[in-house]
């Protein structure tokens, strides 16, 4: 008999289950890592399968936005010997962070005109609010590079090594030109971690930040330089920032 397949579960809260797609679909080793893991619950590719676990590797994706979710985020804890959060949603509020902005009572009135019975939302929160994980898998939806380094760390029982330095550097690396030095465009590569590849900037696009705020990044200059740049007013910078720190809310970003 070979040797026991480590049991993963894929677990969504409130997303648009990008990350969930590019797992199942992202190209290069699909067959061999994934053919590696015994995935006892992953909705979006079977219908079958059960969440009571145990889970040698658990991935969730999503914002917390009910309470109910949080209650189910720490019975999968409870079940998984290694958790990762996955994608912007789970690690930084993404785009449900953007009811963070409006107090709660007055985003479900616009939401639910009518409403109903025991219909509940909360504040947008990230999972790393509620339980602790065992790492970042970042990105909206996540690079393939960084879902081959977490699976193959998985199977081989050693902590991933994601990258930690600036899509900046990616960029350096492509020798792509600088959207935001020759172009003007209010880039956020300095301050987000890499793990893209640098794609927008690859196709003279701004980075956007949806890989998350890099370690140690400088805020405030990146913020003085598009103020610099003279055609951006203060709401617009401020936005800028909001898919970096998601669910933190506006008075966390100063």
């Amino acid at each position: 008999m070979g040797a026991r397949r480590p049991r993963a579960g894929f677990f969504k809260f409130t997303c648009c289950s990008g990350c969930g797609f590019e797992l199942a679909y992202f190209q290069r080793c699909l067959e061999e890592t994934l053919a590696a893991f015994d995935f006892a619950f992953f909705r979006l590719a079977s219908s079958s399968g059960t969440p009571e676990g145990p889970f040698d590797l658990s991935l969730v994706e999503g914002a917390v936005t009910e309470p109910f979710q949080i209650i189910e985020l720490k019975k999968i804890r409870q079940r998984s010997k290694v958790l990762y959060a996955i994608g912007s949603c789970a690690i930084t509020g993404g785009i449900p962070a953007i009811k963070a902005l409006a107090p709660e009572a007055q985003v479900e009135g616009a939401a639910y005109k009518e409403r109903l019975y025991g219909l509940a939302s909360t504040r947008p929160h990230v999972i790393n609010d509620y339980v602790q994980v065992d790492g970042f898998i970042r990105g909206c939806p996540p690079g393939e590079r960084d879902l081959f380094e977490a699976l193959s760390s998985a199977l081989m029982g050693k902590d991933p090594e994601f990258t930690e330095y600036s899509v900046c550097m990616e960029c350096k690396m492509a020798d792509n030109k600088c959207v935001l030095v020759e172009e003007g465009l209010p880039c956020m590569g300095p301050v987000t971690n890499a793990g893209c590849g640098a794609l927008c900037p690859a196709h003279h696009r701004a980075c956007y930040g949806c890989f998350g705020l890099m370690g140690q990044a400088n805020i405030h200059a990146l913020k003085g330089r598009f103020r610099e740049l003279g055609h951006f007013s203060e709401e617009d910078i401020e936005n800028r920032f909001f898919t970096l720190f998601g669910a933190l809310g506006k008075t966390e970003r100063k």
